[in-house]
């Protein structure tokens, strides 16, 4: 695992199945049949080290039921932002979303 990414800012929030419409389109993207949930996260990226700021994004990997998934292929990767707390209501909209099978529609 020398290319995988410093995961040292990195916070998941509970696995969310995949529904029919989404699973479609990962099936689509990933030719790969095992995934069965969304892994969604916040990866803080450190901007400035002398004050310590940070950027976030918001990131939703497709995963197996044990939570394993590819770091290399996310699905989705939001835009980044300047706040945590604006990130964090970003990761519950996503949540939302993705429980009504519909991730699909922002990811495309």
């Amino acid at each position: 695992m020398k290319n995988a990414p410093n995961y040292g800012e990195f916070y998941q929030r509970s696995l969310v199945v995949i529904g029919k419409a989404d699973l479609l389109s990962v099936q689509e993207k990933s030719q790969c049949d095992i995934y069965t949930h969304w892994l969604i996260a916040l990866e803080g990226t450190e901007m400035d080290k002398m004050t310590g700021a940070y950027q976030w994004n918001v990131v939703v990997f497709p995963s197996k039921k044990c939570g394993g998934f590819d770091y290399k292929q996310p699905y989705y990767v939001s835009d980044c932002f300047q706040s945590i707390h604006e990130a964090i209501d970003f990761t519950v909209q996503l949540e939302k979303i993705a429980k009504e099978d519909q991730l699909c529609m922002i990811a495309n």
